[in-house]
């Protein structure tokens, strides 16, 4: 059976204004390396700064798992939380483990219970 890997997509959005920006990653482990994770959080800032001033608006940082529809978010108060690269690499990578922590229960418990 071949199936497509549809990825995972990383969002953005401004609580304020409901603004959002996105991407895709067909491998999101490697935002588990912090300089790529800033990298990425960075360019996404830069694009939702590009569609309105964020200000010392909160945002919300969500990653979905679009091959089973599993996400979660994380509200952060300011874009200051995130000038911190560690800070922001172990957010990304909180949010990895929590999805790969439901699919991995997901696949063990077949049954349901």
């Amino acid at each position: 059976m071949n199936e497509d890997n549809k990825g995972y997509l990383l969002e953005i959005s401004n609580d304020s204004n409901g603004q959002k920006v996105e991407k895709i990653f067909l491998n999101p482990k490697k935002l588990y390396i912090p300089d790529i994770a800033v990298e990425e959080i960075t360019f996404l800032i830069k694009e939702l700064e590009s569609i309105d001033v964020i200000g010392n608006s909160s945002l919300t940082v969500s990653m979905t798992n679009n091959n089973n529809g599993v996400s979660v978010d994380k509200n952060i108060s300011s874009v200051s939380e995130l000038s911190e690269p560690l800070n922001l690499a172990q957010i990304i990578k909180d949010l990895i483990n929590i999805i790969r922590g439901y699919d991995i229960d997901e696949e063990s418990n077949v049954c349901g219970w």
